[in-house]
């Protein structure tokens, strides 16, 4: 088979039709042959700091090299911005697959260089193309599963498991479990506090969703978030997110006094004037004065309706709850749009704090975005603080709160009133 096929930039359609193309031709004649795909893990980071055309020239070049790889007769398509189905001939067994998936890695590795390897890198998702599957788009959908099991173990590579493979899918059980969970009030809330850095108070905290199934144990957040965006729950997810985390924030009022709490809402919602609805509900419910709640709205969710966005966001800050825009500098909104966004304060996304005091750029950015959200009446909370130098760094810059690991990790309310307690 030509390897034009692989030299093109593919849209997911052409890619997917190149490597079914290739893999049907080598079943029909039996050949040995295994597939990988090759997700490139943060390249939206990458963009952002290095712009979008050298990501681009960084994922052409990847490409190249994996078509050098895969000659003479496999194949390497492109599935979409960040993914890439490679097919390789005469792998004789698990091991020679796996050292496949480390040459592949180590290719990645070359071309992003050492300030950027445990940013940017991979993971591979393989199966074997002889394991019985009846056509070439259930290899496919079998290397996608591994990839998905390979996030979830949080492995660079995996295999192809069949006994796992229902646990990956919806057909998991995980949508009827989801919501079962939802109706018992069975998911927790972990709280990582928010520190103020002019008083070195805690002065609030985010709200994050965790969730251990009786029988599966402990569920990503990334896994039962996205199922909720695909089954339609999102909304009695967030709802009941925002329900016990103001029942909490009541609750500490006797204990630690007014607390703000965060609580991030998903693109699907912001536009969705119900979300308003259900902040005035627990607000009164639980007799909160409104300005204890915030709530967190990713920069690309805000671009995907703005006019929507902007009038619900509105709606939530004329009820008097606060509005965060969460993951600062990995979005792609304009400062024009900025200036009239109806917000209150600006989050940096983590990977820029935790590289700013060795990486240049990165300290740019946090340095910058503190002076365009002050610029803009916003406050500041930087993500991801993980030593005391960055904390001093950011009050040096000018930045109003600090979250990270270093001021403590999320952890249960009763964890998280003992923390309170004890900083006084």
């Amino acid at each position: 088979m030509s390897l034009a096929i692989a030299n093109q930039t593919a849209t997911d359609s052409d890619g997917f039709g190149a490597a079914c193309r290739c893999i049907t031709a080598k079943m029909r004649k039996s050949q040995r042959f295994a597939i990988f795909l090759v997700h490139v893990r943060g390249i939206d980071r990458y963009c952002a700091v290095h712009g979008h055309a050298d990501g681009a020239a960084l994922l052409e070049e990847f490409q190249a090299r994996l078509t050098e790889l895969a000659q003479p007769s496999g194949v390497v398509a492109r599935m979409g911005m960040r993914k890439f189905a490679v097919v390789l001939d005469n792998l004789r067994n698990a091991g020679h697959m796996r050292l496949a998936a480390q040459k592949i890695a180590r290719m990645l590795d070359a071309i992003v260089g050492a300030d950027e390897q445990s940013r940017l890198g991979a993971i591979i998702g393989a199966t074997n193309g002889g394991d019985g599957a009846s056509d070439a788009p259930e290899l496919l959908r079998r290397v996608e599963i591994a990839v998905l099991d390979g996030r979830r173990k949080n492995a660079s590579f995996n295999f192809y498991e069949p006994d796992t493979a229902d646990e990956i899918l919806l057909d998991w059980g995980l949508e009827k479990r989801l919501a079962q969970a939802i109706e018992d009030g069975a998911l927790e809330i972990h709280f990582q506090p928010k520190l103020e850095l002019a008083t070195d108070r805690i002065v609030g905290a985010e709200a994050l969703m965790r969730w251990s199934d009786p029988d599966i144990g402990p569920i990503s957040p990334d896994v039962f978030i996205d199922l909720a965006e695909t089954t339609g729950q999102i909304t009695d997810l967030t709802h009941f997110a925002i329900q016990r985390s103001c029942r909490q924030v009541s609750a500490w009022k006797a204990t630690l006094g007014s607390l703000n709490i965060a609580v991030n809402v998903t693109p699907s919602l912001i536009g969705n004037t119900e979300i308003v609805d259900a902040v005035r509900s627990a607000s009164n419910i639980w007799d909160l004065e409104p300005d204890s709640l915030t709530l967190e709205v990713t920069e690309n969710a805000l671009m995907a309706d703005r006019e929507a966005a902007h009038r619900v966001l509105t709606a939530i800050r004329d009820f008097g709850a606060r509005v965060s825009i969460d993951d600062f500098g990995t979005g792609y909104s304009s400062l024009s749009y900025l200036k009239k966004i109806p917000a209150d304060e600006l989050k940096i996304d983590r990977t820029f704090v935790m590289g700013m005091l060795a990486d240049r750029g990165d300290y740019k950015i946090v340095e910058h975005t503190i002076g365009i959200a002050k610029s803009f009446g916003l406050s500041v909370v930087a993500e991801g603080v993980e030593t005391s130098d960055m904390l001093v760094e950011l009050q040096r810059l000018g930045c109003d709160y600090a979250q990270g690991y270093f001021i403590c990790r999320p952890v249960g309310a009763d964890a998280f009133e003992e923390f309170c307690r004890k900083r006084g």
